[in-house]
């Protein structure tokens, strides 16, 4: 049998009935009870602190990442994700701040108490802040200014598009704005729709994006000048040197070579873009040839080895620049100036070209620039021209390729992009299809350039 020994003080204890320790321990028991139970309200409070802040924060950068939404809608918005993913009891009164490239949301409320209570505490208030900014420091270098419409960026057949360094972004709002399709690859940093994306992207495309403003929109071109006369140019040859009429020796602002009617010679007109025969404009270069800067009236085609385009502005005057058979250009310290709805690019047939822009200067950082101001006339009716490489062409871009209105188009077994240490396509749609290889890669101080624009919305950032 178990025995239990009691001593001596605690049978003085047992025997004690004058009460005083009975009374210190119920005037000091509720006391040491409210502290201990406090202390577990206080850890349950800080607990869902943690929690609101957890949820504030996922609010408000969700809030601040939607640019589909007026900055009042941003705010509610924010407080509806708030009260969907926060799981606990505590009423809170939250006051979102939206603002251009911000949203904050603070949230005020009290955590209850349990024996504390009869001391006359209320609660614990909690008070949590959140604040989150859009982030802007990545380049874009594929960028469709179309608003509306799908397939404004689009990636198809075993197209490879790898933009490492750089962002791609397309301003239209249709759920389909960019798409990949079939077995084409597509990988940049970022890559942002102010509609939607459809298909697989490295990293993920994210949508609701704000629109971007065309950053060259206020860009002026320079003006057509005299024609330059093809027959002092060494190896440059008039294919419609026959014609009844001929290039005028003195030339003329926004003067032709002879365009012939009626014999199979498309275009033409007194006043308008040169004449073509079989897709070829008039003006037509051989090899070993230096093109000196000016305004080649109907345009320009370059068949031929060893083209160089000495530095400063060649302007396309109402006809197309084409490089085709095995054709072989340098540009360096050139810009291309499209003037008029014919004056468009394209590069085929094998053809290597080379371009380099200027580093200084009113067009400097563009090596294309399509000079819009004519074409007013036309607003609304985009794309108005398609510039193409195509048929195993290769074109290196050091610069901006800009057609706000027209499409850029890179098919087949094209290579794009490969050894350009900076290159950034704008135009009104991009399209990349066939076999063709894109390889766009930013860095301007590298390139010796301006820096390229515009930023893109990388996402958000906590900044409180």
């Amino acid at each position: 049998m178990w025995g239990i020994k009691v001593s001596s003080i605690w049978k003085k204890y047992l025997i004690n009935t004058r009460g005083h320790f009975a009374v210190q321990f119920a005037l000091l028991g509720l006391p040491l009870i409210v502290a201990t139970t406090f202390v577990t309200d206080y850890s349950k409070a800080d607990a869902e602190r943690v929690n609101v802040k957890a949820a504030l924060d996922a609010a408000v950068i969700a809030a601040v990442n939607n640019n589909a939404l007026t900055l009042s809608q941003k705010e509610a918005y924010a407080e509806k994700h708030f009260i969907e993913n926060y799981e606990g009891d505590i009423q809170f009164r939250l006051s979102p701040n939206a603002q251009e490239g911000r949203v904050e949301m603070s949230a005020f409320g009290v955590s209850p108490v349990t024996v504390a209570e009869t001391l006359g505490i209320e609660g614990i208030e909690l008070f949590e802040k959140s604040a989150a900014e859009q982030t802007s420091e990545n380049v874009i270098c594929a960028l469709s200014l179309a608003p509306e419409g799908k397939d404004r960026i689009t990636f198809r057949g075993t197209t490879t598009f790898s933009a490492p360094t750089c962002s791609v972004h397309t301003n239209s709002d249709d759920i389909s704005a960019m798409r990949v399709v079939g077995n084409a690859s597509a990988a940049a940093k970022n890559f942002c729709a102010v509609g939607g994306a459809t298909g697989q992207y490295q990293p993920y495309a994210k949508g609701n994006c704000a629109p971007l403003s065309d950053p060259y929109a206020q860009m002026q071109a320079p003006e057509p000048g005299l024609c330059i006369n093809i027959g002092n140019i060494r190896d440059i040859r008039n294919i419609a040197n026959n014609a009844a009429s001929t290039v005028d020796e003195l030339g003329g602002p926004r003067q032709t070579v002879a365009s012939i009617g009626g014999d199979g010679i498309d275009g033409g007109g007194s006043g308008g873009s040169g004449g073509t025969i079989d897709g070829v404009v008039e003006n037509l270069t051989g090899s070993n040839v230096t093109l000196q800067p000016g305004t080649y009236c109907g345009g320009l085609t370059i068949d031929g080895e060893n083209v160089r385009f000495a530095p400063g502005n060649h302007i396309m005057l109402d006809g197309p620049l084409i490089f085709r058979n095995d054709a072989q250009a340098v540009a360096e310290d050139a810009t291309f100036v499209m003037n008029g709805l014919n004056s468009v690019l394209q590069v085929q047939s094998g053809s290597d070209v080379d371009i380099k822009a200027p580093i200084t200067g009113n067009l400097a950082g563009m090596a294309f620039f399509q000079d819009v101001q004519p074409q007013t006339g036309v607003a609304g009716n985009f794309p108005n021209g398609t510039n193409s490489l195509s048929s195993g062409g290769s074109l290196n871009v050091t610069g901006t390729v800009y057609f706000p209105t027209q499409t850029v188009s890179v098919v087949s077994n094209s290579v794009f992009g490969s050894q350009a240490p900076a290159t950034s396509f704008i135009a009104y749609d991009l399209k990349f299809a066939g076999n063709s290889k894109i390889r766009v890669a930013v860095d301007h101080q590298r390139a010796g350039l301006p820096p390229i624009m515009p930023r893109t919305e990388d996402g958000a950032r906590l900044v409180q």
